[in-house]
């Protein structure tokens, strides 16, 4: 009677847990999939012991059709729950492993098969027999129980040797709970054999893994996750920008260097010097725009931008230039469209002319370009109520000489008669394009050499229509480290590319990843007391390299684990550079299966 009264207490316990666990939402990943059929098997084996022990009380035989019947179903919740649990071990162990997504379990196929034991289970024969004054069920139906749940233990045992450089994971929590309350159970059942504790155990593992799975309390702080990654993207973003506009303006003042050197070599005709002064008006020209019209956030003045009352949404304008502009690309043409995610998305100016414009200089872009490229890269840089976008297109094709450039960019706002014909067209030539960017109250600047490509930066000052306020960004912190202790990684790495592989495959296992495209800015990041538990560079940086990174980091004592990024070409000499000081080291071209397991080790 005592046996049944633990089984009542956990079926009441377990019907909690599964309301609660089912009331909220969940994250959509596997082993909650595995957790949800778990806790309903578990509830059901507690309300069929239930059945039982009152079949029994009723006087109902032993022998009876329905009592057999009850008896099959307990034994195969048991070995049901068995199953579950030996899945949600293998794919914990395959995800922390890094190998889930490589070698997928065949879980439909598995359970299909398991679907066809239990019923063949159902059907084979069962005794009841007095052994040691109880009575316990045998036959070929428990046999075959017996041999399954072995099989499951078998493969619980095998997926943890596999991983056993992740036993200290908390995800395996409830699996040594199993081997433990199992341990107890047989005590019990040896020393006291008419206590049957299965299902209380099995309510209690069940209970302890609630808190190892992803937290399922999802929805109230869905809101404050999204949030924290906007700002994070944002920051990161911001990051990509600058790098780009310094790698811009290396360009021409390395070009006025190379130019100064040639009028110290001696310049002596006319002509010479003239052209000379010409390539570097050209170069100053740039490195103003960069600085002034491009990055100048003074001159971020409110009173210079024209206020419009419509609204628009800025990405769903991209996103139908950019579906629109794929009609007009080629077969042997790479098409890129990249848009920053830290704009607002509602701003106030003329979105049909803005759409008039881009279209016309990217239709321009692919009909001039026979094979290559044609790249739109939108970016923004914000300041209270006004958000400046810089929109740069760049082909490879033929090209723009320079005297129909400075016959572009010398045009004034003012439009004629047939101007403002063609404005009515889908698309306008560069020049139109120019003075409506002017009257909008943006800026343009060109750059092209004849045969090598053209590329065309766009810089508009819209305001910003002010939305509802963000959260506090603390409380997403304290949220997340609360969830699941994920792991803040720094990637040092100035191939955008790279980036997006290590983004994508660590953000999958749970890690929280940051962005730095230079050195000198990870340097900066821990000199500001920015924490993280693990940054990963890559070694082959143009302006700082990997080894001088670690270099500043050690001078700053920072506690981070490093891990380099190498070619494969370099790898025969890695242990110098774990000797240097690095934690680890990872094969760039065995990212995918190599990071995760590298990163779980250190």
């Amino acid at each position: 009677m005592l046996s049944i009264s633990y089984t009542i207490l956990a079926c009441i316990f377990s019907m909690i847990l599964m309301i609660v666990y089912f009331a909220r939402d969940r994250i959509n990943y596997v082993e909650n999939k595995f957790y949800s059929f778990i806790v309903v098997v578990t509830f059901i084996s507690c309300l069929i012991e239930i059945i039982s022990f009152c079949l029994v009380q009723m006087g109902i035989s032993s022998t009876s059709h329905i009592y057999i019947t009850t008896l099959k179903l307990l034994f195969l919740g048991f070995l049901t729950w068995l199953y579950l649990f030996s899945l949600y071990t293998v794919t914990t162990g395959q995800k922390l492993r890094g190998v889930l997504k490589k070698n997928k379990f065949p879980i439909k196929n598995l359970s299909l098969a398991f679907s066809v034991v239990a019923l063949i289970i159902m059907f084979l024969p069962i005794e009841i027999k007095e052994i040691n004054g109880l009575l316990l069920p045998v036959g070929t139906s428990i046999n075959l129980i017996y041999i399954l749940a072995s099989a499951c233990i078998v493969v619980m045992i095998v997926s943890m040797i596999l991983s056993r450089a992740y036993l200290k994971n908390k995800k395996y929590i409830p699996i040594y709970l199993l081997i433990i309350l199992f341990a107890v159970v047989l005590i019990v059942q040896k020393v006291f054999p008419e206590f049957f504790l299965v299902n209380t155990a099995f309510v209690i593992i069940t209970f302890s893994m609630y808190f190892t799975i992803e937290n399922p309390d999802m929805k109230m702080v869905e809101e404050l996750i999204e949030n924290r990654k906007i700002i994070e993207r944002s920051s990161e973003e911001k990051s990509v920008f600058l790098f780009k506009v310094s790698q811009g303006l290396r360009e021409p003042v390395n070009n006025i260097d190379k130019q100064i050197n040639k009028y110290r070599q001696g310049i002596k005709k006319k002509e010479e010097m003239d052209i000379l002064i010409d390539d570097i008006d050209r170069n100053n020209q740039k490195i103003n725009y960069l600085i002034n019209d491009v990055l100048g956030v003074t001159s971020f003045d409110s009173r210079n931008i024209k206020k419009i009352e419509n609204t628009y949404n800025i990405y769903s304008l991209l996103e139908d230039i950019k579906i629109r502009a794929k009609s007009y690309v080629k077969d042997n043409i790479e098409y890129n469209f990249t848009v920053v995610t830290n704009m607002p998305k509602e701003l106030y100016g003329d979105a049909i002319k803005l759409k008039q414009v881009l279209m016309s200089i990217l239709i321009n872009a692919l009909a001039n370009t026979e094979h290559g490229f044609v790249n739109v890269d939108v970016n923004a840089i914000t300041k209270f109520d006004i958000c400046r976008m810089v929109i740069v297109i760049e082909d490879s094709g033929k090209g723009i000489d320079m005297k129909t450039i400075n016959d572009i960019l010398s045009q004034d706002a003012k439009m004629d008669d047939t101007e403002y014909l063609k404005m009515e067209k889908i698309d306008v030539d560069l020049k139109l394009a120019y003075k409506i960017i002017k009257l909008l109250g943006g800026t343009m600047y060109i750059k092209s050499d004849i045969g090598t490509g053209t590329k065309v930066i766009i810089t508009l000052d819209q305001y910003i229509v002010m939305n509802e306020e963000l959260k506090q960004e603390s409380n997403v912190d304290s949220y997340i480290k609360a969830r699941n202790n994920a792991k803040k990684v720094l990637i040092v790495n100035e191939n955008e590319e790279e980036i997006r592989r290590m983004k994508s495959i660590l953000e999958k296992q749970g890690y929280d990843i940051y962005v730095s495209m230079f050195g000198q800015d990870c340097i900066n990041r821990i000199k500001n007391k920015e924490k993280y538990d693990i940054i990963l560079i890559d070694d082959d940086m143009s302006l700082m390299s990997g080894f001088s990174v670690l270099e500043e980091l050690t001078k700053l004592k920072n506690r981070s684990k490093k891990v380099i990024m190498l070619d494969n070409k370099k790898m025969f000499i890695s242990k110098h550079y774990i000797k240097d000081g690095f934690d680890a080291v990872v094969d760039k071209e065995k990212i995918q299966t190599e990071l995760i397991r590298t990163l779980n080790k250190i």
